[in-house]
């Protein structure tokens, strides 16, 4: 799930008094790609982007985050922060400083698997991005795109086109090909630079179609 997780929030909620409340504004950078990180970030309320740029400099949105999940845990190695995280909505973050981790951490040790549990789910992610490339690009869009309405929890994905063609890795002209192909038969729309979807089931057969073919 993409949605706010009612387990997550139940395993961290007795650590959130040793963190830092804030209240972060859209558009608002936490952290950039090469900064050494001195904490991490659990998302209690909103949204936010993660992005990394390639050799070329050429911008790539890995994930866009939401309530119930941590980012930034890489800080924990002392190494630095491999993406850039940008926060798309008004949220409210609970930002925990290294010291502050490593000192609950002598308490309950448990706390440790939640944040491994964060990491091999980014790298699940990973991997499933990995195995969609293979598809067809049609059916690469219309996946994304169900992952999308998970994340967004809504019928309305407030992603511009150009953003989607980062997300996907995609160019900006085959996401606008497909997305006018499909907005011609009604399977979606686009108004006010957000893409509305009408029709998912239709997205999904894109989907099962592929890993039926496996």
């Amino acid at each position: 799930m993409y949605v706010t997780d009612n387990q997550n929030n139940r395993l961290i909620e007795p650590y959130l008094k040793f963190a830092t409340r804030k209240f972060i504004k859209k558009n608002t950078i936490l952290y950039t790609q090469g900064e050494v990180g001195q904490g991490f970030y659990y998302i209690l309320d909103g949204m936010v982007k993660i992005s990394t740029l390639d050799f070329k400099k050429n911008c790539r949105i890995l994930d866009i985050s939401a309530s119930g999940k941590l980012i930034g845990e890489q800080s924990l190695t002392g190494h630095p922060y491999f993406t850039t995280a940008t926060v798309i909505k008004d949220s409210v973050l609970y930002y925990f400083t290294i010291q502050t981790y490593n000192q609950f951490l002598q308490v309950n040790p448990d706390i440790r698997n939640f944040i491994t549990k964060s990491i091999l789910g980014k790298v699940k992610l990973h991997v499933s991005d990995l195995n969609v490339k293979s598809f067809p690009t049609e059916n690469q869009v219309a996946f994304y795109l169900l992952r999308l309405l998970d994340i967004f929890s809504q019928d309305k994905i407030n992603l511009t086109q150009q953003e989607l063609a980062k997300y996907t890795g995609l160019t900006r002209i085959t996401i606008y090909r497909i997305l006018k192909k499909w907005e011609e038969v009604g399977i979606l729309s686009i108004k006010n630079r957000k893409i509305f979807i009408h029709k998912p089931e239709i997205l999904k057969q894109y989907v099962d179609s592929q890993y039926s073919s496996y």
